[in-house]
């Protein structure tokens, strides 16, 4: 069965290349750019992972994250940051993988895979 991604970023050019690069490795993608349209799209089909930018308009990726942390039906949901903030931003401690926008495709699909390992 085909795996299903959940893409969240508010930036529609690297929303894109992202969505492209999983779809080429047959992930069904769907996506979301902002907090709350994420989480209704996680609430009406379940994806088995969420991959999201840090900073989105309104509600930050981070608040989108312990959000679903917090909730006891979404919070072994796999995920994994992508963004252009910083390194690796501080705010979720240790077990979420971080990668760059810039990244490239292979580092996101091994990224990805081993997420919902």
């Amino acid at each position: 069965m085909q795996k299903h991604i959940l893409l969240v970023d508010s930036d529609a050019e690297s929303q894109s290349r992202l969505s492209q690069t999983l779809q080429q490795c047959n992930y069904r993608v769907s996506t979301a750019s902002t907090c709350a349209e994420s989480l209704a799209k996680i609430a009406s089909d379940r994806p088995d992972c969420v991959v999201f930018d840090v900073e989105l308009e309104g509600t930050s990726g981070t608040i989108m994250y312990s959000r679903l942390r917090r909730n006891a039906s979404t919070r072994s949901l796999p995920a994994v940051v992508c963004t252009s903030v910083g390194p690796r931003p501080v705010c979720f401690g240790t077990g979420i993988p971080v990668l760059s926008k810039n990244c490239s495709s292979e580092a996101l699909l091994s990224t990805v895979s081993a997420a919902m390992a």
